[in-house]
């Protein structure tokens, strides 16, 4: 359930210490560098290496609503990350620098910023505010990832239906129908992903579901008795995937030649579910579920057994893991019931004045939790930490964080859970 909201920001270049590194073509391009910890960087004593913290955010000029944006589109507007808190990389917006301030068109991966664009009739990809490749077509990237010196990128036709699975812009899978799942991974067994193909017409369409490893497809969920899959992921070559079966009425989870029921609570049903990796071995499910007399409400299971219920009314809005632990922020369709954040098993309130804006601005840090919070009334942006809240020095609003080299599940293959 990702709230996509508006454009943003400007950050005072003396004050942040930056210079200008140059551009390249289609306007003028300035993006700007400065102090703070680069790509892959290393830090603590002793040598030991530690996670890095990146943030993005979008900057207006100071004093300008960003809220509101009465002047969107000709405002000067900046795509800025933050490693550790500390400004490191400013990029301006905009149509003529082929950046856009949606938050789902750029990414941090191994420290480096990338962006997507679309023209009239290209779709343009960039690293750290430079062109790296352009394409025809126009497509909203919904996933992303960097092996070495090659970008994989899947993309949603703008103007249609079906997906596109590139190498450095270069078509290597294609469907004209259907939809993906979320998990775009790389692994020992190599890169993958998982859609859901269309057949028949009519009232009787039905599904056909395929994972796709190292540039092989292969069909999924092959059974008579499957009524729906909701979700489909691969680590290290093996398949696992959520269904729903004909005569049982929990969601069943399959994995490695097992299959294990959901624990609902009694008289519950769930209408949607996904899996949410943790680590190498930890495999869990987030659901929401109806019950009679209560509101849809969220919930976490792990091994087909309940991990946590979360209270009635709120569902998961962005989850991050760390280890074999998850962290979550809580929402609820309910004006008065106020945003929360469940971290590692603990319900902390959502600090009045703020709720979680972007996508997916969550990550856990070196075991810390960072939650990027915006301003409900137009003012500074802060960072959560454990329960401690750090302005952010930007006019605007927080869209996302990452560690280093994790990246986001797919943008955009999904609404949010359970509307496909």
């Amino acid at each position: 359930m990702r709230i996509c909201c508006l454009a943003i920001v400007a950050v005072v270049l003396s004050s942040c210490g930056l210079v200008e590194i140059g551009g390249n073509g289609g306007g003028k391009h300035e993006v700007w560098t400065g102090p703070g910890q680069g790509p892959g960087g290393t830090g603590g004593s002793g040598g030991k290496e530690k996670s890095v913290c990146y943030i993005t955010g979008f900057d207006y000029p100071d004093g300008y609503d960003w809220k509101a944006d009465p002047e969107s589109g000709s405002v000067k507007c900046s795509l800025v990350v933050f490693a550790d808190m500390v400004p490191v990389m400013k990029v301006p917006v905009g149509e003529s620098y082929e950046t856009g301030s949606d938050p789902d068109m750029h990414r941090i991966i191994g420290g480096h910023l990338y962006t997507d664009w679309s023209t009239g009739s290209e779709t343009v990809i960039k690293k750290d505010g430079r062109l790296l490749f352009r394409y025809p077509g126009r497509e909203m990237i919904c996933g992303m990832l960097v092996d070495g010196d090659d970008v994989h990128t899947i993309g949603l036709d703008r103007g249609g239906a079906g997906f596109t699975y590139r190498k450095n812009g270069e078509v290597l899978l294609e469907r004209k129908s259907g939809y993906l799942f979320e998990h775009l991974r790389i692994d020992s067994a190599g890169i993958s992903f998982a859609f859901c193909e269309p057949v028949g017409s009519g009232a009787s369409v039905q599904g056909r579901y395929y994972n796709v490893l190292g540039g092989v497809v292969s069909q999924v969920a092959v059974r008579d008795d499957v009524k729906a899959v909701h979700d489909i992921i691969c680590r290290d070559g093996e398949v696992s995937y959520i269904a729903s079966l004909v005569g049982i009425s929990e969601p069943v989870v399959v994995s490695g030649g097992q299959m294990s029921t959901l624990d609902l609570p009694p008289g519950a049903k769930m209408p949607a579910c996904r899996f949410v990796g943790s680590g190498d071995e930890v495999l869990y499910v987030e659901g929401i579920f109806t019950m009679e007399g209560m509101p849809v409400t969220g919930g976490l299971w792990r091994g087909g057994s309940i991990f946590r219920l979360f209270d009635p009314g709120y569902t998961a809005s962005s989850l991050c893991t760390w280890d074999d632990g998850i962290c979550c922020v809580l929402s609820s369709a309910a004006a008065d019931m106020p945003g929360l954040i469940f971290r590692f098993g603990e319900i902390y309130p959502m600090p009045d004045g703020y709720a979680m804006m972007g996508n997916c601005p969550i990550a856990s840090v070196n075991g810390i939790l960072y939650v990027g919070l915006s301003s409900l009334s137009g003012m500074r942006p802060a960072v959560w930490k454990d329960g401690s809240v750090e302005p952010l020095d930007i006019n605007g609003y927080i869209s996302s964080i990452y560690v280093d080299g994790v990246t986001h599940p797919m943008k955009g293959c999904a609404t949010s859970l359970g509307l496909r």
